[in-house]
């Protein structure tokens, strides 16, 4: 009884602080990303056809989370985030009821208290750059093809259906991000080598890999059927092989001092927990040996699939590692706290659970002194719902028309807070990423369809000279400068 009150106990205090952590970050104002998605999502709502209307690099899963998001909550950034806690909170209960089937814990409180590792760190790390982006939202699928692998290892009851399930989620993994596919390898792979000590290739054929095929087919023929009927077959192919390998090759967008920084940023931050998530590893028992592979690779081929985006290497893509660092680290934590017991032998329950909560408290120091000093601070609204783009648009928005159209080569943001959405199909956002042919196409599009203001944030100007000098010297001879701000200048058509 005393043991249920306790798993009880820590399940609602940890869904408690998950939320109210949450609840803290909701009106943190949406980044460029972020914005970027939004826009994209409303174009899709208004009926526009993905990357046809509005070109981008990614796969179109982060789009439908965010109209998703915005039809349940609303545009605003509090809505998103709203939207964004309450599947944080499936995934805290999915963790606390899933991880239970495991031995992995010594005290049994720790399968109700690691949330907080996961989903409490990410809220506390997490700033206007990292809320809501794909790579921490991907832990929960990610989770999910772990835990049915490893109950497929363990139990042959309706295989076909959990096979059928793990396809269908590796298929919404790689339509959320292709570059999540040596990750699913990874998992596939070790999950058949503990499968061919035991079983024949042709019973992996049949039981495992032809529902896993099915599955897979599911959410990717949805998608193709919307390529097809759209026809933007060659964006898509264009958009998911091409663009990407001409991108990597970039030699002038790769900036090692980034990387070293997002790096220094994940060492600060997560310190503690890398240093218990080595004990954690070294504790890897024979009989979670498979489950605990899949984490372990997780880990490793995560680190591998952030270091080989060189020409992005943002700090928000370590978030990839959140659910096996977390994981690792509850264990290491575990660990060291058992055999802490063992030698200072507390009598009363009260007692143990004061240790733990100090121990805790040691633990998620940086995090908590981070949540802290925002709540403290005299510029509490600015750490949270500051709109940072609010100066650059603010002039423009007193004498905008109905019909003007806008298009910014900058941050996305700015058509949220005009509530204008471009006509454009270009993507001011990640001009620096632009091929040749890129550039032609932008030309022969603004030359086509010149919108009533232009906003061209610090540096671009050179940038767009220096890659097409027609569409500089068209912007030069057909607009005049309206504006002048702190991140770049608005154009208007003459």
């Amino acid at each position: 009884m005393m043991l249920y009150i306790k798993n009880r106990f820590a399940s609602i205090t940890a869904l408690l602080v998950i939320i109210t952590l949450g609840l803290i970050q909701s009106p943190t104002v949406l980044g460029g990303d972020q914005s970027l998605f939004v826009v994209i999502a409303q174009l899709l709502d208004s009926g526009k056809t993905l990357y046809k209307d509005l070109f981008d690099y990614k796969q179109p899963g982060i789009y439908l989370f965010y109209l998703i998001a915005g039809k349940t909550f609303g545009w605003s950034d509090v809505g998103i985030h709203i939207f964004e806690l309450g599947y944080w909170i499936v995934f805290s209960l999915f963790l606390i009821f899933s991880i239970r089937k495991y031995s992995l814990f010594r005290a049994d409180y720790f399968n109700s208290l690691l949330p907080l590792f996961i989903i409490g760190v990410y809220y506390c790390n997490a700033n206007f750059l990292h809320l809501t982006q794909l790579e921490a939202l991907i832990n929960f699928p990610l989770f999910l093809i772990v835990w049915l692998l490893d109950r497929a290892y363990k139990t042959e009851n309706g295989l076909f259906v959990t096979y059928l399930a793990i396809g269908a989620l590796i298929g919404i993994v790689l339509l959320c991000k292709l570059v999540f596919s040596p990750i699913i390898f990874s998992f596939l792979l070790i999950h058949f080598i503990f499968f061919l000590k035991r079983k024949s290739l042709g019973y992996i054929f049949i039981k495992q890999i032809v529902p896993l095929i099915l599955g897979f087919a599911i959410p990717v023929s949805i998608f193709l059927f919307y390529v097809f009927i759209h026809h933007i077959e060659n964006l898509v192919l264009d958009i998911y092989f091409k663009i990407p390998t001409s991108v990597i090759g970039l030699e002038d967008q790769i900036d090692l001092e980034r990387l070293f920084s997002s790096i220094r940023w994940y060492g600060k931050k997560m310190i503690v927990f890398l240093a218990l998530a080595v004990i954690g590893v070294f504790l890897i028992s024979k009989k979670e040996s498979h489950f605990l592979s899949l984490i372990l690779s997780w880990a490793i081929v995560g680190l591998f699939v952030i270091l080989m985006q060189k020409t992005s290497w943002w700090a928000y893509h370590f978030q990839l590692l959140y659910v096996p660092i977390g994981l690792f680290a509850a264990m290491g934590l575990d660990f060291i706290f058992y055999h802490s017991l063992l030698r200072i032998k507390p009598k009363a329950p009260l007692l143990e659970g004061c240790l733990i909560a100090v121990v805790l408290s040691l633990v998620f120091y940086n995090q908590l002194n981070a949540v802290w000093k925002g709540l403290a601070s005299h510029n509490y609204t600015k750490l949270y719902s500051y709109d940072y783009a609010k100066d650059d648009v603010t002039n423009l928005l007193k004498v905008l028309k109905k019909e003007d159209t806008i298009f910014v080569c900058g941050n996305p943001r700015m058509y949220v807070l005009a509530s204008r959405l471009p006509e454009l199909s270009i993507n001011g956002w990640i001009l620096e990423y632009y091929l040749d042919y890129q550039w032609e196409e932008f030309y022969s599009e603004f030359k086509d369809n010149s919108p009533t203001y232009l906003f061209v944030k610090n540096d671009y100007d050179r940038l767009i000279a220096s890659k097409n000098k027609k569409l500089w010297e068209l912007i030069t001879n057909e607009y005049s400068e309206y504006d002048s701000v702190e991140n770049g200048k608005w154009y208007k058509k003459i």
